[in-house]
């Protein structure tokens, strides 16, 4: 059984992960993998180039440029794919656990729903989320860009 677990940005998904794994449970987080993709050299630099974005300060690039949405379309065209190729990786390796969970932050979004059998939806107030999100070091500015590429929770649910 595939169960997502999903919710907008600073709602909890993550805390939910740890959890899970806490008390056994084989979990697959996009935004685990995804932070693993900037780590490696590698992938991090293939990223970069194929977003023409160089490595010097790279992320706040990233986020200065967000707003355009021809850049998003372009950075998930790049890292979406390479996303999906470590989901499939792992996946196998947790074939035999029953259910496995995948923090999928847009299943909505990008319509990917269907994909898995069961969802729970993390749900925070807009505070509570802002709150959460600040605390990690980043902008209300960044809060703010991300909250608005997210459908509201009251669409979702």
């Amino acid at each position: 059984m595939k169960i997502a677990i999903t919710g907008n940005i600073g709602s909890g998904k993550s805390e939910a992960i740890k959890f899970l794994l806490s008390i056994g449970h084989k979990c697959i987080s996009s935004d685990q993998i995804i932070k693993s993709l900037y780590q490696n050299d590698q992938s991090r630099d293939y990223i970069l180039k194929r977003i023409c974005i160089s490595k010097k300060n790279y992320k706040e690039e990233i986020i200065k440029r967000l707003v355009d949405p021809l850049f998003d379309k372009n950075l998930k065209k790049v890292i979406y794919p390479m996303l999906y190729a470590k989901k499939k990786m792992i996946a196998p390796k947790f074939c035999q656990y029953k259910p496995i969970f995948y923090e999928v932050p847009l299943l909505f979004e990008e319509r990917l729903a269907q994909k898995f059998d069961t969802t729970i939806f993390i749900s925070a107030t807009h505070a509570k989320r802002k709150q959460r999100v600040l605390s990690r070091g980043v902008s209300t500015k960044y809060f703010n860009l991300m909250n608005q590429k997210q459908l509201k929770e009251n669409v979702k649910v």
